[in-house]
Formats: C-alpha cells, sequence, structure tokens
C-alpha cells in the first residue's frame, strides 16, 4: 500500500522524457510540411476530480458544476460483510457541492460535507495550459481551500473557533500523453490549525497521482493516490493508511458518473489526507459514485 515514491516520481519523469523524445522528431518532419499548431489540449480529464482529488480542469466560464458525492461503508472487514449489504447500509461520508466557472481559467466552489459537517470554499486557477505543438508541454492548474468545522466536539477541541479551520493548497502538474492517456502529479500541503493527537503534525505534505485511461467515447478507467510525508503516520503504521481510489467514469450527455472503490472514508482533501485509517488488504474499501451536472 506504500509504493516507493521514487519509482513514482521516475515512472512520470521518464515517461514525459521518452514522449518529449518522440515530440521533438515528430516536430521536425511537421515543420517541413506544414505550420506546427498552438491550438490548446483539451479534455486531459473529463471532470474537475479524478477519483478523490482534483484535477487540472476547471468549468467553462458562466457555467455551474452540481455535484453529489456518497461513499458508503466498508465492503468486507470487521465493519462489512452481508450484514450491511457489502457497505451499502452505511454511509461514511456524503458530500454537495457547486462549483462556478468566473472565466476559463478561474473556477470558484463551495461545499459541505457529512464528516466533521465540513465546509470547504475553493478556487482554483489554470496557470499553465498544455499545447498541441508542445511548446508548452504540460498543464498546470493551482488550487486554494479554506476548511471550516462547525461540529461540536467531545473534548472541547473547538472551543477556540481559530481551531475549527484547515488550509490546503496544490500544484497539479499534468499532461495529456494522448488522446487515451493522461497523467497528474499532485504536490499537496495541508495545515491544521487543531490536531486531536499532541504528536501528529499540523503541517503535512503529501504527493498525489492520478490517472485516466479512455477506453470509448464514452468511458474511462480512473485511479489516484496519495502518499503523505508524515513521521507520525510512518512510526504507526497500523492506525493510519494512504487514500487510493480506483473507478470508472461514464458520460451520458450533460451527466459524468464516476463509480468507485476507495479506503478512504472522507471525500475532501482536508480530511482524506491525514485521517484516512481503512486498508484495502483488510476489505476496509468502501463502495462510492460522484454525480456531475453542468449548467
Amino acid at each position: 500500500m506504500k509504493p516507493n515514491l521514487l519509482i513514482l516520481l521516475f515512472f512520470f519523469f521518464a515517461i514525459t522524457s521518452n514522449v518529449f523524445g518522440q515530440n521533438e522528431l515528430d516536430s521536425l518532419l511537421q515543420s517541413m510540411t506544414e505550420t506546427p499548431k498552438n491550438n490548446k489540449v483539451f479534455a486531459t480529464f473529463k471532470t474537475t476530480r479524478i477519483v478523490n482529488g482534483h484535477s487540472i480542469e476547471t468549468v467553462k466560464a458562466k457555467s455551474l458544476d452540481f455535484r453529489v458525492t456518497h461513499h458508503f461503508g466498508n465492503v468486507l472487514g470487521s465493519t462489512g460483510g452481508a450484514h450491511t449489504i457489502y457497505g451499502l447500509d452505511q454511509a461514511s461520508d456524503i458530500r454537495i457541492a457547486f462549483e462556478y466557472g468566473i472565466s476559463n481559467k478561474l473556477t470558484v466552489g463551495f461545499g459541505r460535507s457529512k464528516i466533521n459537517e465540513l465546509l470547504d470554499l475553493y478556487g482554483k486557477y489554470r496557470l499553465l495550459e498544455q499545447t498541441e505543438s508542445n511548446s508548452m508541454p504540460l498543464a498546470i492548474t493551482l488550487i486554494l481551500n479554506t476548511g471550516f468545522s462547525p461540529a461540536k466536539n467531545t473534548k472541547n477541541s473547538y472551543d477556540n473557533f481559530a481551531n475549527r479551520f484547515s488550509y490546503l493548497y496544490q500544484a497539479l502538474i499534468a499532461r495529456k500523453f494522448s488522446k487515451s492517456f493522461s497523467l497528474q502529479l499532485a504536490p499537496t500541503f495541508l495545515h491544521r490549525n487543531y490536531v486531536f493527537n499532541r504528536l501528529d503534525e499540523n503541517d503535512q505534505f503529501a504527493l498525489g497521482l492520478g490517472l485516466r485511461l479512455k477506453l470509448t467515447k464514452r468511458f474511462a478507467l480512473l485511479t489516484d493516490y496519495f502518499y503523505t510525508f508524515s513521521k507520525y503516520r510512518k512510526n504507526n503504521p497500523s492506525l493510519y493508511s494512504l487514500p487510493l481510489g480506483l473507478g470508472v467514469e461514464i458520460e451520458t450527455g450533460g451527466h459524468v458518473f464516476h463509480i468507485f472503490f476507495t479506503n478512504n472514508a472522507a471525500i475532501t482533501e482536508n480530511n482524506f489526507i491525514p485521517y484516512t485509517t481503512s486498508f484495502w488488504e483488510k476489505g476496509e474499501f468502501k463502495f462510492g459514485f460522484t454525480i456531475s451536472r453542468v449548467f
């Protein structure tokens, strides 16, 4: 469940350098016959999410994306099995959100989750866009997220208003290698004003990896994974796990459905990066879905 981070980075840059080399040859041959295109590359990912994490995509200008995401209970393990209809009797987390495109490059969003009653307000900005000519080989989108929890806590830890806030910063770096395959890295920094265990870190770095493999015009395979750099979690491997989601994407007209399995109960990064405690190898993975409708 904890693949070598260096292998993930090597895999990303090895593929990139190989593709860049091929593209340089293609560009040279193309220049002999026609002017290279500087058109932007579109639909690196189909929606603003992969499985759990954000994608580089933003909502089109003056469009509203209404999103509903649901995580059920564990399929197997000590809390799953036939008596819970393999988790369908339970709801780990539910989130309802709206995202609005102020421009084609800038999106703002607001959501509410069941876990900790988390309210999250965020902005996404397309800093760079990949071009067909490879004059810009990568796309980069920046994210700033502020989370606030109005939930009461039995330890009175939220009596201090400032303790209820958390902040997430991400740089999403992606490339669409072909019409069928897209890859994304997501360096992430999370700050929580309050942690329940004094040995835990208020500041956490994580690295996300996301993939999309398009099989047909309306069907694709999806996966994303987050590796958390945390001494506390490294010293307590039986308490915390790393979020891994596997799913499919189905497009039907104006609707896009994501159907997936994931081991994290929480839906929002402010919660699932530090608080994933379920393990795939123990059957502690959950069925989930996301419905997206753009107006």
